[in-house]
């Protein structure tokens, strides 16, 4: 019956250390999750896409797209994974869903932002857990 016992207090120990890290773990190859605000003329924005482009002229992957309150977070490989630490041009496109070609039309903000190398936003993401982008205020006139 002991040997049981100690078994069973093992195997709660066991448990117990694999919950207890599982939580607060930053991403795997170093990424840094980064979330952020956005308003438009003011006002939260919801359905802009945002996309990061490095620096290096490497291709994008990094994009996220702003939810209710214009919050959003950035995704590279899986959602809210974020990118990694570096210099990025930030480019931003407000399109309207078109159910009948079922296709993305037109640019709310009028294509101020939807080039790397025109858009006024750049961002520094360092290394850590996260990086707050806090809240991006931007233009449809500009």
């Amino acid at each position: 019956m002991a040997v049981a016992e100690i078994g069973q207090c093992l195997g709660l120990v066991l448990l117990l250390g694999l919950i207890g890290g599982c939580g607060g773990k930053k991403p795997g190859n170093g990424m840094v999750p980064v979330s952020g605000v956005l308003e438009v003329d003011g006002q939260p924005a919801v359905g802009v896409v945002i996309e990061l482009h490095p620096q290096s002229n490497a291709p994008s992957l990094a994009k996220g797209i702003t939810s209710d309150g214009g919050r959003f977070e950035i995704s590279t490989l899986t959602q809210g994974d974020g990118v990694k630490p570096g210099t990025y041009d930030v480019t931003f496109v407000w399109s309207e869903f078109n159910i009948v070609t079922r296709s993305q039309e037109g640019d709310r903000l009028n294509g101020h932002y939807a080039k790397p190398d025109k858009s006024s936003v750049q961002w520094i993401v360092p290394e850590g857990n996260a990086w707050d982008a806090g809240t991006v205020e931007l233009s449809s006139k500009k």
